[in-house]
């Protein structure tokens, strides 16, 4: 009796909808994580959702020059919507073609995994504190 129970509950655990295939989002806002269905990649994990429209990626073109950052800068803003006038993209600058050159320099080492430039690649110092919840405090 035991084992027909258990094989009914796994039976119904495993026709039942996952929260990727519903909507997309798990409990809390969250991107669900997407478990692929072989026994062979059981423990390939991926919270990051479909592929459809990857970030731009940082070749060695971009790196060259200045101006091939520049024109890679001011693609980056178009793909993620992001629209500032050229002074907030000058004083932006510097910090996005370092964190792109982090990018580059992390995907072409032998570390596992890869680094993409997202929504938040020309966000500054102060920014990134106030979005992790650092405040400064006053002396």
């Amino acid at each position: 009796m035991a084992s027909m129970v258990s094989k009914l509950a796994r039976a119904a655990f495993a026709t039942r909808a996952s929260p990727s295939a519903v909507g997309g989002l798990a409990g809390g806002g969250r991107r669900a994580a997407a478990i692929s269905g072989s026994p062979a990649d059981a423990l390939s994990v991926s919270l990051a959702g479909p592929k459809e429209y990857p970030n731009p990626p940082v070749d060695e073109n971009v790196l060259k020059s200045k101006e091939a950052m520049w024109a890679f800068y001011e693609h980056w803003c178009k793909f993620h919507g992001i629209s500032r006038d050229r002074r907030e993209m000058a004083r932006r600058f510097k910090t996005f073609s370092d964190n792109a050159r982090r990018v580059h320099e992390f995907n072409n080492s032998n570390c596992r995994g890869s680094l993409a430039m997202n929504r938040l690649a020309d966000a500054t110092k102060e920014e990134t504190n106030i979005r992790h919840g650092y405040r400064r405090t006053k002396k």
